[in-house]
């Protein structure tokens, strides 16, 4: 782990970790469970993926698969901005902006990240991608923008008893939502992922180091 990942690890380490009276906190290191997630047997790499072409591995990650720059807001060492922009390499598409969206969305989310660090003081969630880039939600139910490739996609994300759902609008009433638990017993992050046509996922993710509660 280079030393701006270390940095990184260790200033959201630091962050107090809160949440509300009754509900879990996700804060912590997790590593993605392979065995026990629906993950293809090779990663998904294509010209309109985000970040440069995978070659069986990510830079700081553990093994193969990402969800990289899907959400992401903000570069970890970067200057402040209101989103990571999330540009594509290779040549464009001339697919319309929802479909490539959509499409682009449900590619990377299908190929979760190595690792995730995640932050959580309520309302704010912070999670980092094993290709350290970061995502932030708020859990108030406010809209959060996200750049996917030239475009925007919104999302949202609340509180349903004690697991949090975020929900990515496509436009046209199609969404993609996203839910996180932690199972009882074992206290893995699960991760299910629905997408616009029903079809459901999950990523499971083992607990590596918690993050410093009060």
């Amino acid at each position: 782990m280079g030393g701006l990942a270390i940095a990184l690890l260790f200033a959201v380490a630091t962050v107090p970790a809160q949440s509300p009276p009754g509900k879990p906190n996700f804060s912590g290191v997790w590593v993605l469970n392979r065995h026990l997630s629906d993950v293809p047997s090779q990663p998904a790499v294509s010209a309109n993926s985000f970040g440069p072409s995978d070659q069986g591995g990510r830079p700081g990650g553990i093994g193969p698969g990402t969800i990289d720059g899907v959400t992401g807001r903000g570069r970890p060492g970067g200057p402040p901005s209101d989103g990571y922009r999330g540009d594509r390499y290779g040549q464009q598409t001339n697919r319309p902006e929802g479909r490539a969206v959509s499409e682009d969305l449900t590619s990377d989310l299908r190929n979760p990240s190595a690792s995730l660090t995640i932050s959580h003081a309520d309302p704010t969630l912070t999670i980092t991608d094993a290709r350290e880039r970061t995502r932030l939600f708020q859990t108030n139910g406010q809209q959060d923008p996200h750049q996917v490739g030239a475009a925007t996609v919104v999302s949202t994300t609340r509180w349903e008893s004690d697991r949090l759902v975020t929900e990515y609008d496509l436009g046209s009433g199609r969404k993609i939502r996203i839910v996180y638990s932690l199972t009882p017993g074992t206290r893995q992050l699960l991760e299910q992922i629905t997408f616009p046509s029903g079809q459901t996922i999950k990523h499971v993710y083992d607990p590596v180091k918690p993050i410093r509660r009060h």
